[in-house]
């Protein structure tokens, strides 16, 4: 049996979801921002941190690359006919891909402050939130990736259209 999601619905759980990918970020940035300024993680590893700034090198490129290109391959997925319903779910998942990937580097970077007691990681994470702010999914910036018509575009913008449906 399937459930029909309303326009306000299908924001309403895709802004739940991404920010709170953005807020697991904030807070564990903060958490190891804390306890590096507190000095409980011990002294600076330096000989580590070099080898962690070799990993980040990659990790944030390769992440972000990857995230683009599954999403890329997602939206090719989707047919230009297909109903609507159909459309927005596999967006939703294309972009929950997407923002797991925009958001593996600002943990990983968190994580390897923490692990090195390294404050300079930190500096890191504020361009990562926001290029994560910058892709935001918006009814403008769906209808726009997903190259809608007119019509369905409206149902983005009334809150009480269906637009998705789970399968229950």
């Amino acid at each position: 049996m399937t459930r029909k999601i309303k326009s306000k619905e299908y924001f309403r759980t895709l802004n739940i979801i991404y920010f709170t990918q953005l807020g697991a970020m904030i807070v564990l940035a903060i958490i190891a921002y804390y306890l590096i300024q507190q000095g409980r993680l011990g002294p600076e590893n330096n000989t580590l941190a070099v080898s962690f700034q070799k990993i980040i090198m990659v990790v944030i490129p390769l992440s972000f690359a990857t995230g683009y290109i599954l999403f890329k391959i997602f939206l090719r997925g989707i047919s230009p006919t297909a109903p609507l319903t159909h459309k927005m779910k596999k967006y939703f998942s294309a972009n929950l891909i997407r923002s797991a990937f925009l958001e593996i580097p600002g943990l990983f970077i968190s994580v390897a402050a923490l692990i090195t007691a390294n404050l300079l990681f930190l500096v890191i994470v504020p361009p990562i939130l926001i290029l994560f702010i910058l892709f935001r999914p918006t009814r403008s910036v769906i209808a726009q990736e997903l190259n809608l018509s007119m019509a369905e575009r409206a149902k983005l913008e009334d809150p009480e259209a269906v637009i998705s449906e789970s399968i229950e």
